[in-house]
């Protein structure tokens, strides 16, 4: 094989796997909306909340980080978030809070 038709076959290939990535990304869950996901056993559906489990939905970005950081600090008492927030990335956090803060009311 000639090194040219070698060197397209190659670059054929990296953007053929490049289209096939993208295309398995399209079509891969969003990790924000499978973690709120979880939520929804205490928070119900969509973050509206029930009794004494507070609404999610709206809630600003800020304070939705605010809490969930002092829930694993300790800082805000908690009877199960501070055990599930401990489990979660800053990163992590930020998807949530990011999530709920844009659901519509």
């Amino acid at each position: 094989m000639k090194r040219n038709t070698f060197m397209q076959l190659m670059a054929f290939s990296a953007v053929t796997s490049l289209f096939l990535t993208n295309a398995v990304m399209a079509e891969a869950p969003d990790k924000a909306r499978i973690m709120a996901d979880a939520c929804q056993t205490c928070h119900g559906p969509n973050g509206v909340g029930s009794g004494k489990i507070p609404e999610l939905k709206g809630l600003e970005k800020s304070d939705i980080t605010e809490s969930l950081l002092g829930f694993r600090s300790g800082d805000e008492k908690s009877t199960i978030m501070g055990r599930y927030v401990k489990a979660l990335s800053d990163d992590e956090i930020n998807m949530l809070a990011e999530y709920f803060a844009g659901l519509d009311k």
